[in-house]
Order: C-alpha cells, then sequence, then structure tokens
C-alpha cells in the first residue's frame, strides 16, 4: 500500500529493528596504547638488565636494574603517550 504524496508523515516513526545475531566478537585483553607502553617499558628493563649484567656479571643485580627503570617508565610513559 502506497503512502499518498499529500498526507503528513507519521509522528512516531516505526522503531529501528534488532540486529539478527548478537555480535560474537570478544573485545580484546588490551588496548593498543597499553600494549605499547608495556612493550616500551619491557625492552627499556630488558636493556638496563642485560647491560648491568655485562657490566657487572651479576644476576640479581641485573634483575633489579631491569625491573625498577622497567616499572619507572611506564608509570612515565603513560602520563606521556596520550
Amino acid at each position: 500500500m502506497a503512502r499518498d504524496p499529500h498526507s503528513p508523515l507519521p509522528t512516531h516513526p516505526d522503531p529501528p529493528h534488532a540486529p539478527a545475531t548478537a555480535p560474537t566478537e570478544n573485545p580484546a585483553l588490551l588496548s593498543q596504547r597499553t600494549a605499547l607502553i608495556l612493550f616500551m617499558a619491557l625492552c627499556a628493563g630488558i636493556g638496563i638488565g642485560v647491560l648491568t649484567f655485562l657490566a657487572k656479571r651479576s644476576y640479581p643485580e641485573a634483575v633489579i636494574a631491569g625491573v625498577l627503570p622497567a616499572g619507572a617508565c611506564a608509570m612515565g610513559l603513560h602520563n606521556v603517550v596520550g
């Protein structure tokens, strides 16, 4: 049935139809920003740890020297990367 072109439009249009299927895609575990910050902090920590190990030949000192700056780098990059 065709609508008369001179008649007014209905005041309440039909509601939009719901999609037939719900999206099945799972959300990402980490955002791209978070992954980038963690990757850069990890690279900095590994680099500092390797350089410390080459200088002192001590695994515990290298681990401590790598972990602490990696955490500080992650916090600093969180403020910088926007």
